[in-house]
């Protein structure tokens, strides 16, 4: 028999409430809120590169370092937050976190040339992978289980909304006020937010949450997540994580260059592509978390990256910027966007909750890894002199093996996850 996630008696029985509380409202709220902002600075040196290459007179891709140091910031994030939620709380945790992404924004208004550009992205990013897998535990433990999945995807979905919103912000702003203004408006909103997440999060992981907490097991290390009952599922979900990411950031850090250097569009528009693949990645996650009540994260996710390498594919073929290509791109958006999410609503449900924070951070981790190898790849493709249109059509090719990861693990886990779970023997 096929391996699959376990929860123990007590935490089942303890998380069969049938509504979310109101404690449990506001913590899912601002959660979304933080993680909002997330996806706003992630993506945010991604818009404006064409900007900001203009006016230092460098080319595009001169700027892989400080994309490449932002998603290797997050990675060092993800692994760091286990350890600091375990001795902190996650509450100070995700304070801290947004804290520092809050103030690297205005620093990277300050940076002067690549190198410092790098540096501060790597810093900045820090903040951002502290918050994500630590946001996520908090909301799956107050989430009734029937409504976890939707929960997890809803509050991940967060990242894709932050990364529009920069994306329909982006151009306007730029051209209003500079490509400064990116980074002022990712550093104000987050400074605000910090007071409503300090009072409004619980203050230790025991209060008001309805599942048993990450605090009981404080040590938790990577050799649990690969013990015998979990082994072939933690590392099929290691892989997806890194095969998902790397298409999916390599979009996102480099898809307003690629419309400007391929099909033509004008860098103050090229905000736009980071714009539609963020709203068809909303768009898929909404799907995703109707869909996987009713089929399960492992055939749903197994359909969306399906669906997102073959759009991505049509895209290539097109020659010009227009209403075919923006369609084409948001359809790809939610199909890869969709995976991404959906890879941490499989993390939730593969671990217990007292190493549940630990195994989304390790999942995040390595599909981190492929935000840095992505990135990286595209970067080096532009500067061999590859065009927009290779670009993307290569981005296919670790999606497209995502797509098998995931037909596995569907074959695993054919039932949706509100079937009663079982274990090899």
């Amino acid at each position: 028999m096929a391996e699959t996630p376990t929860q123990s008696s007590a935490a089942s029985a303890a998380n069969g409430t049938e509504r979310i509380t109101p404690t449990g409202r506001r913590v899912i709220v601002l959660l979304f809120t933080v993680l909002f902002l997330d996806g706003y600075d992630t993506t945010s040196l991604g818009f404006v590169v064409p900007s900001l290459a203009g006016e230092w007179g460098l080319p595009p891709a001169s700027f892989t370092p400080a994309l490449v140091a932002t998603n290797a910031g997050v990675v060092i994030g993800y692994l760091l937050c286990g350890a600091l939620a375990a001795r902190f709380g996650r509450r100070n945790a995700i304070v801290a976190g947004t804290a520092i992404f809050a103030v690297g924004s205005p620093l990277t208004v300050l940076a002067h040339g690549i190198p410092q550009l790098t540096a501060v992205r790597l810093v900045t990013a820090l903040g951002l992978g502290i918050v994500l897998p630590t946001s996520i535990s908090l909301a799956a433990d107050h989430a009734p289980r029937h409504r976890r999945d939707m929960v997890t995807v809803g509050v991940t979905l967060a990242l894709s909304v932050g990364a529009m919103a920069g994306g329909l912000l982006g151009g306007r702003l730029i051209a209003g006020f500079g490509w400064t203004s990116v980074f002022w408006l990712g550093a104000a909103l987050p400074l605000i937010m910090l007071p409503a997440l300090y009072w409004g999060l619980p203050r230790s992981d025991e209060d008001t949450s309805p599942m048993p907490s990450d605090r009981r097991s404080p040590r938790v290390s990577v050799s649990t997540l690969l013990s015998h009952g979990s082994a072939t599922n933690t590392i099929l979900l290691w892989a997806f994580a890194f095969l998902a990411f790397t298409t999916t950031f390599a979009l996102q850090a480099w898809l307003p260059t690629l419309l400007t250097t391929g099909y033509g569009l004008a860098p103050a528009q090229a905000p736009l592509g980071s714009a539609v693949l963020g709203f068809g990645g909303v768009t898929g996650g909404i799907l995703l978390a109707v869909l996987a009540a009713r089929f399960g994260i492992p055939r749903c996710l197994m359909g969306s990256v399906l669906v997102g390498a073959l759009f991505l594919i049509v895209a290539s073929q097109l020659s010009s910027a227009g209403t075919a290509l923006f369609l084409t791109l948001a359809v790809a958006g939610a199909g890869i966007t969709g995976g991404v999410i959906g890879q941490a609503a499989l993390a939730v449900t593969l671990y217990e909750p007292a190493v549940r924070t630990q195994g989304i951070a390790w999942a995040a981790a390595f599909g981190r890894a492929g935000s840095v190898a992505g990135p990286a790849a595209a970067g080096a493709l532009l500067a061999a002199g590859l065009t927009g249109q290779k670009v993307i059509l290569l981005t296919v090719v670790p999606i497209g093996l995502a797509v098998a990861v995931a037909l596995t693990i569907a074959m695993r886990h054919g039932r949706p996850a509100a079937d009663p779970p079982t274990r090899d023997a």
